[in-house]
């Protein structure tokens, strides 16, 4: 009777115990995620990298290393007309989003993975500039496209892949500014589950040029952003002002990565590394390197599965056809009306051979 008494007092502490460590586990991992601008512009990247190359070549053989990339997320920019050759090589990634058209009509963003993506939203900028001046940035439809991957059962994190206006003159610089408002606004508005959040693609900007867009002030302070290179590399330091700040140029690059955690995952960053990505010879194939993030992260609980989860659907193909069409005859008439930026691009030539590129 004592001994069974023993026992039967031994479970109670016992029992409550291994509840409380079972509630208080925690699981361990790490995330990859890659960008990279594939210069998939019509005739104009055939030159982006260091031989030419026709379209299809250069997107196959970009398409065939990134199959090889161990990751969880790739999101790829400018990849307008050649965004078939490329996703035909990524097998390994089959969840992925479908095109929305060539150059003249398209956003040039699309996104692959290992995981489950859902609820696919492509938002257009307001404001661009150029059609002449600037970087052209108007005559395609920019901007950025967001999605949800599920890494597992209650297991999500919000993803953006962006593509800013570039350009470092005036009036670029106010439209990139103007991007990084637009996305903050979408940020704060939609991404208010609590969900771990990761931005990433091609920005355009760099801390280093110390310019007006104000990346901390109109994107990173409103939404609780934290860009990868800043806090790894710049011990968080984001006023290109301040004395020490430390210009990694390989790391400060126009391809940039933000986050943030939330209430079920906590993200830390580890590294952003710019690959190599060459042919036999030494060549590449486009003007920007492949951006490889890793993060750390602990999951601290897991959500409600959410009510929607749509799968990205593919265009009709006729349609996307007849659309392409109508935006070529609309980006003739932009040209046309472009000309009254001639003067404005006659005054970004002389600023160049006055001062320089930008870095």
């Amino acid at each position: 009777m004592k001994k069974l008494l023993c026992v039967l007092l031994s479970l109670l502490f016992i029992i409550p115990l291994g509840f409380g460590v079972n509630a208080a586990e925690t699981e361990e991992g790490t995330l990859k995620f890659v960008a990279y601008n594939v210069s998939g512009i019509p005739i104009v990247g055939d030159f982006q990298g260091s031989g030419f190359t026709t379209t299809k070549q250069r997107a196959t053989l970009v398409g065939r290393y990134l199959n090889t990339l161990d990751v969880d997320f790739i999101g790829t920019e400018e990849d307008f007309n050649a965004h078939k050759y490329l996703a035909a090589e990524m097998e390994n990634y089959p969840n992925r989003s479908f095109t929305s058209g060539g150059l003249s009509q398209g956003q040039g963003l699309n996104v692959f993975s290992g995981h489950k993506i859902y609820n696919l939203n492509r938002v257009k900028w307001d404001f661009e500039y150029g059609t002449l001046s600037g970087s052209m940035d108007a005559v395609s439809n920019k901007g950025f496209v967001y999605c949800l991957m599920e890494l597992a059962e209650g297991v999500y994190v919000d993803v953006i892949t962006v593509h800013m206006d570039a350009g470092y003159d005036a009036l670029s610089v106010k439209a990139r500014a103007s991007n990084f408002r637009q996305l903050a606004a979408y940020i704060n508005s939609n991404l208010t589950s609590g969900r771990a959040l990761v931005v990433l693609g091609d920005f355009n900007y760099k801390f280093l040029r110390k310019l007006d867009d104000d990346l901390y002030g109109n994107l990173l302070a409103p939404t609780g952003l934290k860009d990868v290179w800043a806090e790894v590399y710049n011990n968080g330091g984001y006023d290109a002002n301040a004395g020490g700040f430390n210009y990694d140029l390989s790391g400060d690059s126009l391809d940039r990565a933000l986050f943030r955690s939330g209430s079920y995952m906590t993200l830390t960053p580890v590294s952003k590394t710019m690959l190599s990505f060459k042919g036999e010879n030494g060549e590449t194939y486009t003007d920007h390197s492949p951006m490889l993030i890793e993060f750390n992260y602990v999951l601290t609980g897991r959500e409600p599965v959410p009510e929607i989860l749509s799968e990205p659907q593919a265009e009709n193909e006729t349609l996307l056809t007849i659309k392409e069409i109508i935006w070529t005859f609309i980006r003739f008439i932009q040209m046309i009306l472009g000309l009254t930026e001639l003067p404005y691009l006659i005054g970004q030539g002389i600023d160049i051979l006055a001062n320089g590129k930008m870095p």
